[in-house]
């Protein structure tokens, strides 16, 4: 080898198969956020039990779930509840992996995060588990932080199921037939189609620097091109964002979101509305009178 060219090939893609760039990184990143998007579309698309229930059916009943897990007191009323998260996911054809990973990496860790000083006897006294000091952990105050961490975990379950299990037309639909404002349901139409373009865009920026690179560069150099492509990106997406409301108002845009999908609930979606009701006021009920605290 040419010692001139040496520090060239040692930079090459054929001497960094073991080590991806920054750029590399990144781009893999969001393809595989945008391909989540993309997967998530074909499983609301399916045939299962929740893709065929009435969007809006379907938003009352989550709601009325996740409503009644924050009520709830008992740590097995909660944990019944995070299984039929997991249930219902099975049932309308999601991985139950999956759906576990992303619940419990997302809400379930955050929810663990902030209950923790709740689990010391600085916060809650009782009977030391694990003596910590003034952080010694109490069963009392372990007994509220795996109450929350759940109920933010089966909140959590119960909200993606909506976003995996229906196609997100059918989830402004459903809003614009609940009588949500019309500029809500406008600003959540254009929010998602300009945070999918975006990540277009954030992913050829970085495949285009990867193409024309020699070496990974520094990691200083790598931290001034992320903070100036950052600045380009919120500089474009106000740019877009103008630009695709004047193009709107252009075209007769008056704030609503029309659709030419009617819905309309059959009886299997009225079934399912009185059961989930059911189950809810069994649910509590159990919980108030037969479960301990």
């Amino acid at each position: 080898m040419i010692p001139a060219l040496a520090h060239i090939s040692d930079g090459s893609p054929r001497g960094r198969r073991n080590r991806r760039s920054l750029a590399r990184r990144t781009a893999d990143t969001i393809r595989h956020a945008v391909s989540e998007v993309l997967e998530n579309d074909e499983i609301a698309s399916g045939p299962e039990l929740m893709q065929q229930l009435d969007p809006r059916i379907k938003l009352v009943s989550i709601v009325l779930f996740a409503v009644t897990a924050s009520f709830a007191q008992s740590i097995w009323v909660l944990l019944a509840f995070v299984v039929a998260t997991a249930g219902l996911a099975a049932a309308s054809g999601i991985s139950i992996g999956s759906f576990s990973r992303k619940v419990w990496a997302s809400a379930g860790f955050f929810g663990l995060l902030l209950s923790l000083p709740a689990a010391t006897a600085w916060i809650s006294p009782g009977p030391v588990l694990v003596p910590l000091g003034p952080l010694s952990i109490t069963s009392s105050g372990l007994l509220i932080a795996a109450r929350l961490t759940t109920r933010v975990a089966a909140g959590a379950g119960f909200g993606m199921l909506v976003v995996w299990t229906t196609r997100w037309t059918d989830i402004l639909q459903a809003l614009t037939a609940m009588r949500m404002p019309d500029i809500v349901v406008a600003t959540l139409a254009m929010t998602q189609q300009q945070i999918m373009s975006l990540l277009r865009t954030v992913e050829n920026i970085h495949l285009a620097r990867e193409s024309r690179m020699l070496t990974s560069g520094t990691a200083k150099d790598n931290r001034l091109w992320v903070t100036e492509r950052m600045a380009f990106i919120v500089k474009k997406s106000v740019k877009t964002a103008d630009d695709v409301y004047d193009a709107m108002l252009a075209r007769g845009f008056s704030g609503a979101m029309p659709s030419l999908v009617r819905l309309r609930a059959a009886t299997r979606d009225w079934l399912w509305l009185a059961a989930s009701v059911a189950s809810c006021a069994a649910l509590l009920g159990v919980d108030r009178v037969l479960m301990p605290r």
